[in-house]
């Protein structure tokens, strides 16, 4: 399955403006491939505006409790949306299949 998520923190908790956070931070970030292949998820993109304090990932993964341990090891205080998605080829072949019906 694929999960779209977005993520959101405020400027208080920001690590960016947390120079004890940030090394903490940088080194989850680090290790999220490994974390990936630990709970089988697979990121195809993880883009950030910091400005915004927003992050846009669209993450694979058999179950939302895989993502959910994937996001939370993260260790900065969010706000998180992950919302299953599927392809629009997909979402077009389950169309056609109900208009046959």
């Amino acid at each position: 399955m694929l999960f779209h998520v977005i993520m959101t923190h405020t400027e208080d908790n920001c690590p960016g403006y947390d120079r004890e956070k940030m090394p903490e931070v940088l080194e989850a970030f680090k290790n999220l491939e490994a974390r990936g292949k630990e709970l089988n998820v697979k990121q195809h993109y993880f883009v950030w505006c910091p400005p915004s304090h927003v992050a846009f990932l669209l993450l694979e993964a058999d179950s939302l409790n895989e993502v959910s341990r994937y996001i939370f090891s993260i260790p900065m205080r969010q706000d998180t949306q992950i919302v299953p998605v599927e392809h629009l080829q997909d979402t077009m072949a389950m169309a056609k299949k109900l208009m046959e019906k």
